[in-house]
């Protein structure tokens, strides 16, 4: 064979060559960008946003929004849901889940309190009154940050009055209707936040009926009705006057 001839066939060797090489790094790229890679968050993975019970929801590479499978009385994490959750927990919507006795008897009785018979939070006493913040965290998955101002844990704020009111017009006078003692985390359960508040009109208001009118009652012996949290004219932000 001609060296001239030999010398062609090199070079278009290296020109496929080449162009076999541009081929595969091009399909690269159109493949790491399908798959969303070179954005931070994965090797090529969309990123992982935890729901309220603890399953991971995967958000879209488009960037949009989180979703997780919902069913009845229950729902994924949805950002900006809710502007009543503490650091950590603003979005969650948590699942509604059924009231029960209080599992903290023994806590409260370790620092002198009696579950059935709990006092005003206001007649406490200071240093009882740490304690039964330790076990209000506990309760509801809370940190003092939460509800305190910190470096100044006397200075008032929306949350503690709320908790407030909530120790005295639930804790303090309201019981499981087999006399069994409730306490926060009877509702709370360990979740800062509590109610779905999503569908109101259907199951939220047929959670309220069954877990906090039917299953509760008045330690006072009164009826125990929707009025009791809400008055008698059915005010239905009455948290927000709770909170001042």
């Amino acid at each position: 064979m001609p060296c001239t001839n030999v010398g062609v066939l090199y070079a278009r060797r290296r020109s496929m060559k080449r162009l076999f090489a541009l081929y595969g790094l091009l399909m690269l790229g159109i493949v790491g960008a399908a798959c969303g890679g070179g954005g931070g968050g994965g090797e090529g993975q969309p990123p992982v946003t935890p729901t309220s019970s603890g399953a991971p929801s995967s958000a879209p590479a488009d960037g949009g929004a989180a979703t997780a499978p919902t069913t009845r009385g229950s729902a994924a994490a949805s950002a900006g849901a809710s502007s009543t959750g503490g650091p950590g927990v603003t979005g969650e919507i948590p699942q509604l889940l059924p009231i029960k006795p209080t599992a903290m008897v023994a806590d409260l009785q370790s620092i002198g309190l009696d579950a059935k018979n709990l006092p005003p939070i206001d007649k406490i006493e200071p240093k009882q009154l740490r304690e039964v913040m330790k076990l209000l965290s506990k309760a509801t998955g809370g940190k003092c940050a939460d509800c305190h101002v910190e470096g100044d844990f006397r200075a008032p704020t929306r949350r503690k009055k709320i908790a407030a009111k909530m120790w005295d017009e639930f804790a303090a006078k309201l019981t499981m209707k087999d006399g069994s003692p409730l306490f926060c985390d009877s509702c709370h359960q360990g979740r800062f936040l509590q109610l779905d508040r999503r569908d109101k009109k259907t199951t939220l208001r047929e959670f309220m009926q069954k877990n906090f009118v039917d299953a509760l009652v008045r330690k006072d012996k009164q009826d125990n009705g929707c009025e009791t949290c809400h008055g008698d004219d059915w005010n239905m932000t009455f948290l927000k006057q709770w909170g001042g």
